[in-house]
């Protein structure tokens, strides 16, 4: 009998609790810090910089929860065979959230009167959980900046319909991990 007045009271409190907070993740989190992403190179074997013309050279977005950012176009460097950034992107994160890398190209039809943008396409992604970052973070004092957390270079295998494409080449730095 007690059981059942515990169960009938569970759904009673759930029904009345839901509409004065409702239950999501974003409010469990945890707390929050912001790290910088430092997106150094890419390689990518299906697109040679040298036969890429300028509008269709790849660009990096992070994405971590609903938030976007995006860098400008990489460098094509024909020493290194790499795309190179030399950017930093940073985002408000919590130890619990993912980061998605993906690397872009944009999609252009070159028409003689006229080029054509059609859209972007992805060329690669890594999704990249923040918690597997935060134990490579070692304290660095820089003249500068002050102590701040970094990461040594870290290397991602980009992937797309589960082939890899290619590589990117990132570090992460923070303040307060």
């Amino acid at each position: 009998m007690l059981g059942w007045a515990a169960l009938g009271m569970g759904f009673f409190t759930k029904a009345q609790c839901a509409e004065m907070v409702p239950c999501k993740p974003a409010m469990s989190r945890g707390r929050s810090f912001k790290l910088s992403f430092c997106i150094h190179s890419v390689s990518l074997p299906d697109l040679n910089g040298a036969s890429v013309p300028a509008a269709q050279r790849p660009y990096v977005t992070i994405t971590v929860g609903d938030k976007t950012k995006q860098t400008e176009h990489a460098d094509w460097c024909r020493e290194e065979g790499r795309w190179h950034f030399g950017e930093a992107i940073t985002m408000e994160v919590g130890s619990s959230d993912e980061a998605l890398i993906t690397v872009v190209c944009n999609k252009q039809y070159n028409l003689v009167v006229a080029a054509l943008a059609v859209s972007s396409r992805c060329v690669g992604e890594a999704c990249v959980p923040i918690a597997s970052v935060l134990p490579m973070l070692s304290m660095e004092d820089r003249d500068i900046d002050g102590l701040i957390y970094a990461t040594q270079d870290i290397t991602f295998d980009l992937m797309k319909d589960g082939a890899k494409t290619g590589r990117a080449s990132l570090a992460f730095e923070t303040k307060q991990p």
